[in-house]
């Protein structure tokens, strides 16, 4: 008990919202009726009980007392400042305890501060670092977050997204959901909608249902999006509208139930990205890359076609191009910003197959079969791979993907490559194995980083681990032959970015 008595206030965590506010209530109407008989104590009167009137109604009546027990102005201004102190403290209080929402789910979730699962969810700021997880705000709507995100709950219906990806769905009773950014505003008319804010603070709304007006924060004109619609605003607040179709598929719409290979804030599938993904898994398994033109196609496709220089890719904006690798026809420009592949060698200038997400291959009028290597299959979103028969290359636009996913770091390319196990029984056919082998290339802005040559007898394959530098913008794998090409069931499997946290950065 502190000096004069007065008890200190202990509040049990484990209390309801309601009671925990009651007893703060009654504590400061003790503590100011304590006051004010210390102040006035000759004619003061009675006091009401603790379960009496609120707060507030004690204080008109307490003022009224005091007028009429005669207390001077300059003291009665004292008093009632007291008292309008412990009112704001006590509404501050009440504003910053109250439950806004309960985080009902997570997946691979690592918080910038401890939160249980199922944890009620009150007023401030939140930084998820990896992982999804999903919020109920108690208006109703439902908002999957994912990493790494920064975002404010500012009241049951109502949060500020500073940073990364969130999905919501807004049931009728939560109409009027709101979700401010640093450059936009977006308000939900019942339906379900993707947000995106970026590095730079640019911003991008996808609507999956329903519609919602979206405007920038300096603007008073209000833009309805539809379902299918989308609509960007970069730095300056310039808002333009696009169709969903036409954009990469940023947004996950549930959490996943069990383990993953990308991992928001962790690792990102280069696989992915060439299916048209964000490189969580969004990405279409089977979308492949026309190597000559740069053309996104569905399924595998056998082109036997001669390349024609580097080749932009509509549609996929990690993907910064294209290209045949061939140094028959001159220098090798491998970025849109006219990198040379100084090293190519001279190939056939032929590209065979499309480069695709999820390696399949096919020997003749057999079936497809997805790739293998070290005895594994690797051709979903938990096993992916690119399937690169030579001669082709694509380049990554790391400056793009770090755009996307701000407060994190690139750290490292891994993948394995490797000519598909499958292509030995096939070889043996028709074929010797011996002469089947492919050069495998990782280059970072034009430098190479990894080269091997490998084949099937023996069988062969090569882990690739290259640091990545903060600066450091292309990131290209190339596959070549110099002429057999038949069963060069070229791929790369797991082929990933793995990320950190600037803050973990900082810590180490």
């Amino acid at each position: 008990m502190p000096k004069g008595g007065t008890p200190r206030l202990m509040l049990d965590p484990s209390l309801p919202e309601q009671e925990r506010i009651r007893r703060i209530e009654a504590y400061a109407r003790a503590q100011l009726e304590r006051f004010l008989e210390q102040q006035q104590p000759q004619g003061w009167g009675h006091t009401y009980p603790q379960d009496g009137p609120s707060l507030g109604a004690w204080l008109a009546a307490s003022g009224e007392r005091l007028v009429r027990v005669g207390m001077r102005a300059a003291r009665l201004v004292a008093i009632w400042s007291v008292a309008a102190v412990v009112l704001l403290l006590l509404g501050l209080y009440v504003h910053s305890q109250r439950v806004l929402g309960t985080l009902v789910a997570t997946s691979q979730a690592v918080w910038d501060r401890p939160l249980e699962p199922n944890a009620p969810l009150r007023p401030g700021r939140y930084g998820l670092e990896q992982g999804y997880a999903k919020i109920a705000l108690r208006r109703g709507a439902e908002v999957i977050i994912q990493a790494p995100a920064s975002f404010r709950l500012q009241g049951t219906n109502k949060v500020y997204l500073t940073s990364g990806c969130l999905t919501a769905k807004v049931p009728p009773q939560s109409v009027g959901f709101t979700v401010r950014t640093p450059g936009s505003s977006v308000v939900d008319f019942g339906t379900e909608f993707g947000l995106l804010v970026g590095t730079q603070r640019s911003s991008e709304v996808h609507v999956f249902e329903g519609s919602v007006g979206c405007k920038a924060l300096d603007q008073t004109y209000t833009q309805t999006l539809t379902r299918g619609q989308a609509a960007t605003f970069d730095l300056s607040g310039r808002m333009e509208l696009v169709l969903m179709a036409h954009r990469p598929r940023w947004f996950t719409r549930q959490i996943p139930s069990g383990p993953q290979f990308a991992i928001p804030g962790k690792r990102l599938s280069l696989a992915d990205m060439v299916g048209g993904g964000s490189g969580l898994g969004t990405g279409i398994i089977g979308q492949g890359i026309d190597p000559s033109t740069g053309l996104v196609t569905s399924g595998r496709q056998v082109l036997k076609k001669a390349g024609s220089g580097f080749a932009v890719v509509p549609g996929l904006p990690y993907v910064d191009g294209v290209f045949v690798p061939d140094a028959n026809q001159g220098p090798v420009v491998i970025s849109s910003t006219g990198i040379i592949f100084r090293d190519c060698p001279r190939t056939v200038g032929t590209c065979f197959e499309t480069i695709l997400y999820g390696a399949v291959f096919q020997a003749g009028s057999f079936e497809q079969h997805p790739g293998q290597l070290l005895g594994r299959t690797y051709c979903t979103v938990d096993q992916p791979s690119i399937g690169m028969h030579p001669n082709a290359g694509i380049t990554f636009d790391l400056e793009r993907i770090r755009s996307n996913i701000p407060d994190v770091t690139i750290r490292r390319f891994r993948a394995i490559c490797g000519i598909s196990q499958t292509a030995l029984d096939y070889s043996r056919r028709d074929w010797d194995p011996n002469l089947v082998k492919t050069d495998f290339w990782v280059l970072v802005d034009g430098q190479v980083r990894f080269h091997r040559r490998l084949g099937i007898l023996p069988e062969g394959h090569a882990q690739i681990d290259l640091a990545i530098g903060p600066q450091e913008r292309f990131l290209t794998l190339a596959t070549t032959s110099e002429g057999l090409y038949r069963y060069c069931w070229a791929m790369f499997a797991e082929p990933a970015l793995e990320l950190d946290s600037r803050r973990n950065e900082m810590t180490h």
